[in-house]
């Protein structure tokens, strides 16, 4: 079951204008998660950035958080699922001029069956490639996608999981679908500009990891990949995913490290606790505090 704009119904009925901003411009926004033993994960910190990426580009949500909270959770009782994925999309709604936002756009929360990656990826790790595409409001969980379907189409073509955006001053980023960590001396980096988007599985991880490892926020050159030891992606479904590649650069002993190996066990053992605090990322709070 899908809900759109107020109404529950099935996929074949779940439809929206072709003359939607979203599908003639790009313009919307989107967050997804998934559940884990039925429990959607941090859900709250993901419709706060949800929140932040529709008003950081002009578009208001239809409902308040709240209402989109229990929307949600209505729509992943309603589908049964064991395990689920749960997409939230707002678009511009239709445009007279196929341009300027209507007031009135859609909401649309849908869940469906979660996809698993397979086991060697996390065991053996995975290769990435680099683009120098660049994405467009970086900041915002926009559905302008384009720049990452190029950038993974020409991965795939390489037998990469995964793509790396490099900025001009030869800094690596993020990927299309993921956060960039690496271990360089002992220090865990990641970056955390104003060019990345702030993963709510990201910011579990870097808590998960400060007791532990010293983290410097800052984004790694290009011309430091040789001197990584050890490589991970962080996605709602990726989880924590070892790379040990990056173009044609082995990462470390080309081995998934033991440090890696560490966090994905914190990680996998977070998921299993009782109780997922609110994260407080502070891109997002703040937001949320202007608007209250």
């Amino acid at each position: 079951m899908y809900y759109v704009n107020g109404h529950y119904v099935k996929e074949e009925d779940a439809k929206i204008s072709i003359l939607d901003l979203a599908i003639l411009r790009g313009f919307g926004v989107f967050d997804f998660l998934r559940t884990y033993k039925g429990r959607p994960f941090h859900l709250w910190d993901h419709l706060l950035r949800l929140q932040y990426s529709a008003e950081h580009i002009g578009l208001a949500l239809p409902h308040s958080l709240e209402e989109i909270e229990q929307i949600a959770h209505t729509v992943q009782k309603l589908n049964n699922l064991s395990e689920a994925s749960i997409k939230i999309l707002v678009t511009g709604g239709v445009s007279a001029d196929q341009f300027t936002p209507h007031p009135q756009n859609n909401l649309i929360v849908f869940a469906y069956p979660l996809n698993s990656y397979p086991a060697h990826y996390y065991s053996e790790g995975i290769k990435v490639i680099t683009t120098r595409l660049n994405r467009s409001l970086p900041t915002s969980k926009t559905t302008q996608y384009t720049p990452a379907i190029v950038a993974m189409q020409r991965g795939r073509a390489q037998n990469a999981q995964e793509a790396l955006y490099i900025n001009a001053k030869d800094e690596i980023l993020e990927a299309t679908t993921s956060n960039f960590f690496a271990f360089k001396n002992g220090t865990l980096y990641t970056c955390c500009s104003e060019e990345v988007l702030i993963g709510i599985t990201r910011e579990v991880v870097r808590k998960l990891a400060a007791p532990y490892y010293p983290i410097e926020t800052r984004a790694l050159q290009y011309s430091e990949i040789a001197e990584i030891d050890e490589a991970f992606i962080t996605a709602s479904n990726k989880e924590v995913m070892p790379v040990i590649q990056i173009d044609s650069t082995k990462v470390g002993n080309g081995k998934v490290g033991e440090k890696t190996k560490h966090l994905m066990d914190l990680f996998r053992a977070y998921t299993l606790s009782a109780d997922w605090p609110v994260l407080n990322i502070p891109r997002y709070t703040e937001q949320r505090s202007r608007l209250t």
